[in-house]
């Protein structure tokens, strides 16, 4: 049985319910390692030219997004998960691929049995145009479990 969780956080709290769901369901597996993994698109320099500004974007919200983090992981030490269990993975993409290709891909390369997504709650109109990330995770993921959290 593969012992990895992979969760996607985000700073809505749908992923800070996914991250509270796992840390409930797995307080009496201290062996389990879990993964929460952020991922922070740097703007295009179509949208953002000036170069030193998209850093400047990027590093905040990198800023923001640790505190997230460190705020979920200890959300899932206070369930009795080892911190050493617990690793905090901010990842930054200026490629043009969806976040969930990123969630697949991390998946993958690190070799996850599970994976936890939130649902963010858009509805059928945001969704059609926008696409929905747990969506798009549950449709495209092979070889693992998808748990998506609402």
């Amino acid at each position: 049985m593969n012992k990895k969780i992979l969760i996607a956080v985000d700073l809505s709290e749908n992923s800070l319910k996914a991250v509270d769901y796992v840390a409930k369901m797995m307080e009496c597996h201290s062996e389990v390692d879990i993964t929460l993994l952020h991922v922070i698109r740097e703007p295009s320099p179509d949208v953002m030219p000036d170069e030193q500004e998209r850093r400047n974007h990027v590093e905040k919200n990198r800023a923001e997004s640790l505190g997230l983090m460190e705020k979920a992981g200890a959300r899932l030490t206070a369930h009795d998960i080892p911190e050493k269990n617990i690793q905090l993975k901010i990842q930054i993409c200026s490629k043009p691929v969806t976040v969930a290709e990123l969630i697949l891909h991390e998946r993958r390369s690190g070799k996850y049995g599970t994976i936890v997504v939130g649902r963010r709650g858009m509805s059928k109109k945001e969704e059609f145009l926008f696409g929905s990330i747990s969506n798009k995770v549950v449709r495209e993921a092979r070889d693992c479990t998808v748990w998506v959290v609402e």
